[in-house]
């Protein structure tokens, strides 16, 4: 059986001790806590959960198990893993980068990119006045923290049109969902900056949302990738090729069957499942949020690299541009690796297609 702990129980062992540990194992499988920025193992994360299900099995057959523990942010997930508090967590790399610019010797590389496009953006009500991002100097916006993926991008973007993040705009923490989409109702905020998921649940609380056109430099990016401490890369390098590769699959059947994926998401986290709705409407509810982000899970025509979890020191360079840290950051070759990739993709694609679309609920 799975356990999802608090972050409450990891900051404390954090305090403890900063030293690596050892993977540990149940049933001879190692185990692999996974960092969870969103805070919550809702459907968005049917990506990976779907192959947790005993009916696909993919990580069992990898022998390795994952634990998820939730976090509140991208800043949250950045310390788990490089203070070895968890082998691995997805990371926004402009929330990466601020932290490398003033530690380059963070002990944290990427393997694997889950998220082959940027997926923050900014939004405001239906009636704004506001038409685009350069309309924003002197608004206030609207964020779940500031260790969060939303406020990461949106800073970058402003940085990219010159308005200063710092001084030029007001940022104000209004939560998620429903309290999130009150306050830009109710005029609290101006404008909101989140991601692609957590706009889908504003949206299906009842306030709709109009989104402002990203910046040019976003097509340049990657959205998310899972960061790794590089000794526990090292030593323990076939067990997180067996734990990516189990991913990979899963994310693969899960983008040939969402509502069944989803299905198999509620099996084994119940309490996701929505409360005093039908089935039909939870199940909308739950299309409605994945279908803002199953697109960016694969690998688009335009990459290079098709692989699943393939990211480029161009990208790196790209997002270092786009953070604005030129001045800081020099260096990024050593940020990211491929050297996992062709053992993570070796499985058969259509093989897993065909399991997806062959189970029946």
């Amino acid at each position: 059986m799975l356990t999802r702990r608090s972050f409450t129980a990891l900051a404390g062992a954090a305090g403890a001790s900063l030293m690596v540990p050892s993977l540990t194992f149940a049933q001879n499988k190692a185990v692999v806590r996974l960092g969870n920025a969103a805070g919550i193992i809702d459907p968005q994360l049917t990506f990976m959960t779907v192959g947790q299900n005993p009916k696909v099995g993919y990580y069992a057959k990898e022998g390795v198990e994952m634990d998820i523990i939730n976090m509140s942010g991208a800043g949250q997930t950045l310390q788990a893993v490089a203070s070895g508090n968890a082998e691995t967590s997805a990371v926004s790399p402009v929330a990466f980068l601020n932290a490398f610019a003033k530690n380059p010797r963070l002990d944290v590389t990427f393997p694997y990119c889950w998220l082959r496009e940027p997926h923050w953006a900014v939004a405001v009500k239906p009636d704004s006045p506001v038409k685009s991002l350069s309309e924003l100097k002197g608004k206030k916006i609207g964020i779940r923290n500031q260790g969060d993926t939303g406020y990461f991008g949106a800073r970058a973007m402003l940085q990219e049109l010159k308005i200063d993040p710092d001084s030029d705009v007001e940022w104000v923490s209004i939560g998620e969902g429903g309290p999130a989409g009150d306050a830009i109702y109710r005029g609290r905020v101006d404008a909101m900056a989140f991601w692609d998921a957590a706009f889908a649940r504003i949206e299906v609380a009842g306030f709709p949302l109009r989104y402002l056109p990203n910046t040019e430099g976003m097509k340049k990016l990657f959205g998310n990738s899972y960061g790794v401490q590089k000794s526990t890369l090292a030593n323990n390098r076939d067990t997180m090729v067996r734990f990516f590769r189990a991913m990979a699959k899963s994310t693969v059947f899960a983008y040939a069957n969402l509502e069944n994926s989803i299905l198999l998401h509620w099996e084994i986290y119940p309490e996701s499942k929505p409360k005093g709705r039908s089935e039909q409407d939870a199940m909308k509810e739950a299309l409605f949020i994945l279908k803002a982000r199953a697109d960016k899970w694969m690998p688009q025509p335009w990459q290079a690299d098709q692989r699943f979890g393939a990211q480029s020191l161009e990208q790196w360079q790209a997002q270092v541009a786009f953070a604005g840290l030129q001045n800081e950051v020099k260096d990024v070759s050593g940020v990211s690796t491929t050297a996992l990739l062709d053992e993570i993709n070796a499985f058969d694609k259509a093989e897993v297609v065909a399991a997806a679309k062959a189970l029946k609920m």
